[in-house]
Formats: C-alpha cells, sequence, structure tokens
C-alpha cells in the first residue's frame, strides 16, 4: 500500500441494510491530511489475501466524514469479498492501516448545475457532496440502487433533485447510462455548463465517459467519470495477467501525471479496448 497511517477500529453503525459505517481514529491525526473534497477515498488493509483490479491488496472506500481524530467510512456490503467480510465482522478495537486520501470531485466555479449519478458504492460520495454543498448550489441526483430498503435521507442546504431507481448493482442490467440522457437531457448540452459526476461499475462508467465525449462532446473539465468497482474482476485481472510486459509498460506510460485523469482516458480507453477488457 502507499504511505501508510495505523488506525483502531472507533465506531460501528449499521447505516441501511448493506452499507456499514466504520469510525477510525488514527494513531498520528495530524500526519493524514484530508483533501477537503467530498469524494475523497482511502485504501484499507483488509486482511486480503487477492489484489484488486489496481494491483492492491488493500480495498478502498469513501471518506463520508472527517473527524478531529480521524475519520468515518462507509462500506456497501456486496458479496463475500475481503472488503465486505471485514467490515460486518469489525469491532471497536480493532487495528488496520489506511493510505493517504485522494479524490475526484472538482466542479469549476460558477452557477452551473451539478449532475450527479451513481450505484449503491456511489451513495456515500453522494452524501458528502450533498452534505458539505454551498445554500446557492443546484444538483440533478439519480441513485440506483439494487434494493430500495438502501435509499436514505441526503441532508443538503443546497436546492437538490434527488430520484432513487433500482437495477444494476451486480444484481441486473444498470440502467445508469440510459437515465442520464433521459433525466438530464437537457443538462447534457455542453451550452448548458453543467458539471457531470458519475461513479459506478467499471464497464457502465466507461460505457457513460464515451457519450459523454462522443455523442454530446461535453468539453473535459465539464464531467468526472470513476469506476468504483469490477462487475468481473476475475476476467479482468485473468485479462492483465496475461499481457506482456511490453503491453503494461504502454499501458503505465499512458498514465501520466502531468495531465488529468479525463485526458488521460482519451488514449486509455482505445488501448484497454484492444486489450479486449
Amino acid at each position: 500500500m502507499e504511505t501508510s497511517h495505523a488506525a483502531t477500529v472507533a465506531s460501528v453503525e449499521q447505516v441501511t441494510p448493506h452499507m456499514m459505517r466504520i469510525g477510525l481514529r488514527l494513531d498520528e491525526p495530524s500526519a493524514w491530511q484530508s483533501t477537503g473534497r467530498p469524494d475523497e477515498f482511502v485504501h484499507v488493509e483488509v486482511g486480503a489475501d487477492t489484489m484488486d483490479a489496481d494491483g492492491h491488496d488493500s480495498r478502498h472506500y469513501t471518506v463520508s466524514h472527517v473527524t478531529p481524530d480521524g475519520f468515518e467510512m462507509e462500506i456497501f456490503l456486496h458479496g463475500d469479498g475481503p472488503g465486505a467480510t471485514w467490515a460486518r465482522g469489525a469491532r471497536v478495537g480493532d487495528r488496520t492501516a489506511v493510505s493517504e486520501p485522494k479524490a475526484y470531485y472538482g466542479p469549476p466555479a460558477g452557477p452551473r448545475t451539478r449532475v450527479l449519478l451513481g450505484d449503491a458504492t456511489a451513495l456515500p460520495a453522494i452524501a458528502r457532496i450533498l452534505a458539505e454543498a454551498r445554500e446557492e448550489e443546484s444538483f440533478r441526483v439519480i441513485i440506483e440502487l439494487a434494493d430500495m430498503a438502501d435509499a436514505r435521507d441526503l441532508a443538503t442546504v443546497a436546492e437538490a433533485a434527488v430520484e432513487w431507481r433500482v437495477g444494476g448493482n451486480g444484481g441486473g442490467a444498470s440502467i445508469l447510462k440510459d437515465l442520464l440522457v433521459d433525466l438530464a437531457g437537457d443538462q447534457l448540452d455542453p451550452a448548458a455548463g453543467a458539471y457531470i459526476w458519475v461513479a459506478c461499475e467499471s464497464v457502465h462508467s466507461r460505457r457513460i465517459r464515451q457519450l459523454l465525449r462522443r455523442e454530446f462532446a461535453l468539453p473535459l473539465t465539464h464531467y468526472r467519470i470513476v469506476g468504483y468497482w469490477h462487475a468481473d474482476l476475475e476476467r479482468a485481472l485473468r485479462v492483465w495477467e496475461s499481457a506482456s510486459d511490453e503491453t503494461k509498460a504502454q499501458y503505465a506510460a499512458l498514465w501520466r501525471e502531468d495531465r488529468s485523469d479525463e485526458e488521460n482516458w482519451l488514449e486509455l480507453e482505445p488501448f484497454l479496448q484492444r486489450m479486449g477488457v
């Protein structure tokens, strides 16, 4: 894992049937610095003996609230993977370690509408974005759940229209792409100047990115699309492990720190398609 910060589980709460909120108290709170951005996440040591698609044996979770001596994070309980297993068994006093935070959400300044779209894994970030929004901000929010029992109140002082839909989340076909077109079509005109943030399953996130870029020609600064998880992680790992060292080096060279992630995706998407991912 990256820079590691030791932590102790300070609280455990069942938020909804499939969402746990776990509070961590850092051994050295001053050494860990929040990005200040509401979709920030950390990698967490959960005792996994398998890698994720990015080559980590840790798992990443959204920081839902920053506290004086650490932070809270929310974990969506889907399946029996190492992260969900760790969260279900977490007890106050348990020890773990976390990374420095990273974040993506960054709307340009101005009175433009923010469109937030995501599945259940995006709900913690969406909740924090709305909770920390300013009164003059305006939001269109669409959240896709497998079970409406996981819907909850999303407090905000901003103007926000929130819609809940059932679908996707590994239990069926995602309807997020269609919902984006149908429910926020007026915001997809580049002249509208909306900022669109999407977080969901990786394959669906890439389809939505292509929609915004190719069909609606939105400027790269007007959206941020994030793949939070892989529906077919085993296949993605097999493709990566079977790739040649030359292919892996080409992939690494495409992801440059001197340009934005969305700029990197302009080259990364066709490269991944050639790889068969």
